[in-house]
């Protein structure tokens, strides 16, 4: 069992899967745990080369937990994590598209619980909140403020 998942909503930083998640995180320096992918997305309209870490195993409720962290040019740019209660495990396609609502409110709860009564929150280091796509999956999502890297501009020139 791992140790529990926890956010600091304070300074963005989660820890999980036996590592410390924060804007200065690289997906080299992170637990073998975590399984690495390599892919292009789509990031405002951009193409944009990205490594999405992922990391999965049992909280300290025997709730399963998923923690993906996407980075973008070596910066940790989002993390997306997925909770999962007791009573939404096997769920059938009809039961777990039924219980997107409920799973969002979970989120919620679990979101709260950390510091973060109303979501979007934006914070210096970024933002965070809830997310529900058009699957019905549900996640919470932070998101950190792109950083400069000294004599960059940032405009892509």
């Amino acid at each position: 069992m791992t140790p529990p998942l926890a956010l600091d909503a304070a300074t963005g930083r989660i820890e999980a899967f036996g590592a410390v998640i924060d804007a200065d995180s690289r997906a080299g320096d992170l637990p073998p745990l975590f399984l690495k992918t390599w892919q292009m997305v789509t990031v405002e309209g951009r193409q944009v080369e990205c490594v999405f870490a992922t990391a999965s195993g049992m909280a300290t409720d025997r709730n399963p937990v998923e923690l993906t962290l996407r980075f973008e040019q070596e910066q940790l740019a989002s993390a997306f994590i997925t909770l999962t209660p007791h009573r939404h495990r096997s769920l059938d396609s009809e039961a777990f598209h039924a219980s997107a609502d409920e799973r969002y409110r979970f989120h919620e709860r679990w979101l709260a619980s950390a510091g973060v009564p109303r979501q979007p929150a934006r914070f210096y280091w970024g933002e965070t909140g809830v997310a529900r796509d058009r699957g019905e999956n549900v996640h919470i999502y932070l998101h950190w403020t792109p950083r400069l890297v000294p004599g960059e501009s940032g405009d892509g020139k």
